[in-house]
């Protein structure tokens, strides 16, 4: 299990609450997590400069992983771009913010679409490796075709992929091929947006407002039609999860861990006992459970009525 760093703060907004984050790492590593992620993009870096400066308050060695994104179409804005010259910019930047020597893990956070070949991209990820700044590279939203070129050119690490019971279901696949590859799998959006944490439809929706109802995740789960058929599957995850004696969430994670390939999968909250809560999920044993749970997924919304 990884500490998802993203929920951890700070929210647009809202000014940095750094006793709250070195309360939730400090929790994680009591419970026996040993990384965080992170990314240049989240809250405009603020979410890493957070980090950085809660762990060194904290002072334990913690596994970092950060990401790199890509300009946007137009050129501007999004993130530091994946020129050359911007990769190795971007992850001094990021080193700074964390106030790190070295990023345990650097992944290109999602595909570019401005024209930047990802053989120059791939070779200045590599650069840094050779370099000292960075221990892993890996690639975040990939598909295949493009995780196994880079594969080809210089090894990819790690990928960073979704894989929820209502959510990316057809990564599954490619998850084992990775696996098979020996390219490590870290997983993200475990829990389903929240869907799968054992609150009501509308705690959830109360949190997706705004700018969020045009997401692709709030249209594949969230809208009308599609959320009940979300919530069916995590109704039918709550009495597993009580004859288990365990909390929705728990299984809902274990799940994910026990797919062919995953290597780790990331949860993130503001709350230390849901942090613990959320690494005893590695514990939990679901062979006697595990076709109880995949009957389930045909109740989702990735599936036809």
């Amino acid at each position: 299990m990884g500490l998802g760093g993203f929920e951890v703060g700070p929210e647009s907004g809202e000014d940095p609450d750094v006793d709250r984050a070195v309360a939730v790492i400090e929790a994680a590593l009591a419970a026996g997590m040993n990384w965080l992620d992170t990314a240049e993009s989240y809250l405009e870096t603020r979410n890493e400069s957070l980090i950085g400066e809660a762990l060194e308050r904290i002072g334990d060695e913690v596994i970092v992983a950060s990401k790199v994104a890509p300009r946007t179409a137009g050129g501007t804005g999004g993130g530091s771009g994946f020129r050359r010259e911007q990769i190795h910019a971007a992850c001094r930047d990021s080193l700074r913010r964390l106030r790190r020597d070295q990023v345990d893990m650097y992944f290109l956070h999602a595909p570019d679409r401005t024209g930047v070949p990802l053989e120059e991209t791939w070779g200045a990820m590599a650069e840094l490796v050779e370099q000292g700044l960075v221990r892993a590279i890996g690639m975040s939203q990939y598909d295949l075709a493009d995780v196994m070129h880079c594969h080809a050119q210089r090894t990819v690490d790690v990928v960073q992929i979704g894989l929820s019971l209502i959510d990316y279901l057809d990564a599954r696949d490619d998850i084992t091929r990775y696996g098979e590859a020996g390219i490590a799998v870290t997983v993200f959006d475990v829990l389903g947006g929240g869907i799968l944490t054992g609150k009501t439809m509308e705690e959830v929706l109360a949190t997706w407002t705004g700018p969020w109802v045009e997401s692709g995740f709030f249209k594949r789960l969230l809208v009308p039609g599609k959320a009940e058929r979300s919530f069916a599957v995590a109704g039918g995850l709550g009495a597993i999860a009580a004859r288990l004696g365990a909390t929705m969430a728990q299984v809902a994670i274990a799940w994910v861990l026990h797919q062919p390939g995953v290597t780790a999968a990331l949860a993130g909250s503001r709350s230390p006992r849901h942090t613990q809560e959320n690494a005893q999920s590695v514990h939990l044993a679901l062979t006697d459970s595990l076709a109880e749970i995949d009957r389930l997924i045909p109740l989702g919304p990735a599936f036809a009525a």
